[in-house]
């Protein structure tokens, strides 16, 4: 892992330093050649005023990025500020039924219950074929921050919990009874007079409604209508609200938190500010001075940042993104982004053209009016064949590949192989530079 702590004095300059923290990791990751997604992202347990994610697009990834291709709206799943609406009253129209969705608190006295539409077919919503909403696991964390989500039957747990909390025999006769909360919120998709009216189509009474018969007190209904599933492909865009969003499922590689005063006010982390002198007098020294003394008025607390990019995952990441396919579609090694290779390129030869391969590694690694040379290496294995070579090459991923074969003995000209943009063309050795050239930027 690469971290980067940063302190400022002031909101605004730590502001400053957080755009030019981020500017650096998007240029990095710019560098790097690999698709990559930027998100605005939930500061978690680190805490924080807000964060942004960087993701490494896969289907193997454990978080999932909403974003937008029309508008710059782009953020992780479990960012739960800004969750996206579709239109309301469409969308109640079709809803026939609801079904519940129960969690409970850490100290059992808490059940909340989340009414979210159910219908028996599929429909059509902003061009997308839509599906029975799931719930928002994390929005209801942000509702009720004191919910275990860990509990797999939360409507059991509570009832039988209570059944027993209700036996004083379960606790001390000195001991405050507790007293249980029962709270029902609704998805916005539902109609609180449709809820009112019984007409859901759900039969039999109600789970939750049983379990306030048992313990004998009322339901809290939260009379605003909220938005509980979790996004969808083709749900409106929150952003410009005039296109579909897109799910994509990613592995994150980097993350930029500005903290604040979090951190440096538990850590008692303070700096002394420069006063403002008040004297008019250039001769009053000793009063300047005087008021150049530290004093807890002046005192300030840091604003602070953190950083961070995985480097392991990274370079997973480049391995996974760039793997070599040949046309048969058969993975054949990797390819080396030309920051991270080993290599920017790898000579190889035959036997008889071996005395030529240091001329071709001066061509490329040595400067020459406009040229920037390459990291370039010569494999010059006495033990090795041309064959073995290759297929050590392909596998170690060189962005750049040349080969002194039987075309350069006969003609003069090098094989040059750039796997990561599928291609192999003869050249000659003097239109080299050129041609490498021509096609740096694109590896």
């Amino acid at each position: 892992m690469k971290d980067l702590y940063t302190f400022d004095a002031t909101p605004q300059e730590a502001k400053r330093t957080y755009d030019k923290a981020r500017r650096a990791y998007k240029n990095f990751f710019d560098e790097l050649g690999i698709p990559y997604l930027v998100a605005i992202a939930s500061s978690g347990a680190i805490g924080g005023i807000y964060s942004h994610e960087y993701h490494f697009p896969t289907m193997n990834g454990e978080d999932t990025i909403v974003s937008c291709e029309k508008c710059s709206y782009s953020v992780n799943e479990e960012f739960t500020d800004t969750p996206g609406l579709r239109d309301v009253e469409t969308s109640r129209a079709d809803w026939t039924r609801y079904e519940s969705w129960f969690g409970i608190s850490k100290d059992r006295c808490h059940l909340v219950e989340a009414l979210l539409p159910q219908t028996k077919r599929s429909r059509k919503i902003h061009s997308s074929q839509q599906k029975t909403p799931e719930i928002n696991p994390y929005m209801m964390k942000k509702l009720y921050p004191e919910l275990d989500l860990g509990i797999e039957d939360p409507l059991s747990t509570f009832a039988e919990y209570w059944t027993k909390e209700r036996s004083t025999t379960t606790r001390q006769a000195t001991e405050p009874p507790s007293i249980p909360h029962l709270t029902r919120v609704y998805d916005f998709r539902i109609s609180k007079a449709f809820l009112d009216t019984g007409s859901s189509g759900n039969k039999g009474k109600p789970l939750m409604q049983k379990v306030s018969d048992i313990i004998g007190r009322n339901i809290s209904t939260n009379p605003i209508p909220l938005n509980l599933a979790r996004f969808q492909d083709g749900d409106q865009c929150p952003g410009c609200e005039n296109n579909s969003i897109k799910l994509q499922r990613s592995v994150e590689l980097g993350h930029t938190f500005y903290l604040g005063d979090r951190y440096s006010k538990a850590m008692n982390a303070t700096f002394t500010t420069p006063p403002i002198p008040r004297a008019t007098d250039e001769t009053d020294t000793q009063q300047i001075q005087a008021q150049s003394a530290p004093t807890e008025a002046n005192k300030a607390w840091f604003q602070m940042g953190c950083h961070g990019i995985g480097i392991s995952r990274m370079i997973a990441a480049a391995a996974d993104s760039l793997a070599n396919n040949s046309n048969n579609n058969k993975k054949q090694g990797l390819i080396w982004p030309r920051v991270m290779a080993p290599f920017e390129a790898a000579i190889l030869a035959t036997e008889e053209n071996k005395s030529a391969t240091e001329e071709v590694w001066d061509l490329l690694a040595r400067p020459a009016g406009g040229w920037n040379p390459l990291d370039a290496v010569l494999d010059d294995r006495d033990d090795k064949g041309l064959g073995w070579k290759l297929k050590d090459a392909d596998l170690i991923g060189f962005p750049i590949v040349v080969v002194l074969g039987s075309q350069f003995s006969q003609q003069g000209l090098c094989e040059v192989s750039i796997p990561r943009l599928g291609i192999r063309d003869m050249v000659e050795m003097g239109g080299l530079r050129d041609y490498i050239g021509m096609r740096l930027d694109r590896i």
